[in-house]
């Protein structure tokens, strides 16, 4: 006997309650370039024929892909004292007023996409340990800072005439160094220090030209309470405020954060920028920083749970995911090849630490092994249905009297008009 359909009433009103700016992720701590470097002279995959770099681009921005419409591209600050090679990219730094614009090639692949350039670390030269993580900047090198950041957008806008930069970030995270050194990652401490690079953008004019965002705290309830430390002093030069979700809100501290937000900083608009890294449950359940690997449906319904949240509770036209390719499986796809579809909880002892960080994955020994295979997880699809159908500039029409019953299981919904067509 089939069972019965269950139907849910909605209401949806005539009028728009915002319009969306789109879905993106970042390329950060060089996943993207050691992707790109598995394919060294054009070296083709098994599918379709292509070059690595292209499959990745097209599974990432087209629509037969994920259809995503901007991209997080991370200004390296040459890895100093990171331990992890992957996290450790090149810088464009070589002394002051001195740059190798020829670094980083395999990460600037994607650089004529729209993107958002964002820092992680200053150049070691500028920090007090000397080192791209675990520090803060060195006494008066703050505006030094912020005239490196200035120099390299410039070079890009102006001199390689990459119109397509949208937005710059001048410092991500700046309440965590990642430190003590050696570190995973690349990271500074620069709390306090926000406005001088900020500065430097608007003195040279730049603001006119691009979005600077501020400021991109690991946490809604760290962005509360640091705001009043410096913001205040920039408001005005700034596009928008950017915030990682790192404390994995509830809806009601999502909903208090909106609310302060708009109450202190009435003209700006705010957009979550990065998260990963949840072992939760399909509706919700569970939901908070986790080691470990999970492609399964349930994992991904978890995480568009966490999309629609930023949209329909804090009001957000914009999310970023995290690193778009990960080499964070945990386990040999060539020994088991079902391990990439398999979910394994965290194990520093596997051959590579796994992490749910990406959306598409690869081989950690593509260069011993020659394994150049792409893994698609199930996050890929889920992401691809907010990536295809909405679009920059698609209209959201706000929802009343759906059955909260629904809700409560984790089923949410969104109204939106496309634009164009989509081919999926």
């Amino acid at each position: 006997m089939q069972a019965a359909l269950h139907v849910c009433a909605a209401t949806v009103a005539s009028e728009t309650s915002m319009t969306m700016l789109g879905f993106g992720g970042s390329g950060a701590c060089s996943a993207q370039s050691a992707v790109l470097s598995l394919a060294p002279g054009g070296r083709t995959t098994c599918i379709n024929s292509l070059t690595t770099s292209a499959r990745i681009s097209n599974l990432l921005f087209s629509d037969y892909g994920m259809g995503l419409t901007s991209y997080r591209y991370n200004v390296g600050g040459g890895g100093v004292n990171v331990s992890n090679p992957v996290r450790a990219p090149e810088t464009f730094y070589v002394s002051n007023g001195t740059y190798d614009w020829d670094a980083d090639a395999s990460g600037r692949y994607f650089a004529l996409l729209p993107i958002t350039m964002f820092v992680n670390s200053a150049p070691a030269a500028m920090t007090l340990e000397h080192a791209s993580c675990g520090s803060s900047f060195a006494n008066g090198t703050g505006d030094w800072y912020g005239g490196y950041v200035a120099d390299v957008l410039e070079h890009f806008l102006v001199d390689e005439g990459l119109s397509k930069i949208s937005y710059i970030s001048p410092m991500n995270e700046p309440d965590n160094n990642f430190g003590p050194s050696p570190c995973g990652q690349e990271g500074l401490e620069t709390r306090g220090d926000d406005h001088w690079s900020v500065q430097r953008l608007v003195d040279r004019g730049l603001e006119a030209k691009i979005g600077i965002l501020a400021d991109e705290s690991s946490s809604l309830s760290r962005a509360k309470s640091e705001y009043a430390d410096w913001l205040p002093e920039v408001i005005d030069m700034v596009a928008h405020l950017v915030h990682h979700t790192y404390d994995f809100p509830t809806d009601e501290s999502y909903s208090s954060y909106a609310a302060d937000v708009a109450e202190r900083f009435p003209e700006k608009t705010t957009w979550m920028s990065e998260v990963c890294c949840s072992l939760g449950e399909a509706n919700g359940n569970g939901r908070g920083w986790s080691g470990g690997y999970d492609p399964t449906i349930a994992n991904a319904l978890m995480w568009s749970g966490m999309v629609y949240q930023c949209i329909l509770v804090a009001g957000e036209a914009h999310y970023d995911f995290w690193t778009l390719v990960s080499n964070g499986i945990g386990c040999d796809p060539l020994d088991d090849p079902t391990c990439t579809t398999t979910a394994n909880a965290d194990d520093c002892s596997l051959r590579a630490h796994d992490l749910q960080d990406g959306v598409i994955y690869y081989d950690d020994d593509y260069a011993t092994n020659g394994n150049y295979e792409l893994y698609l997880t199930k996050h890929f699809w889920a992401y691809k249905h907010f990536g295809n159908f909405v679009k920059p500039g698609s209209p959201l029409y706000p929802i009343t009297n759906f059955e909260s019953a629904m809700t409560n299981k984790g089923v949410f919904v969104l109204i939106s008009k496309p634009l164009g067509s989509v081919r999926g």
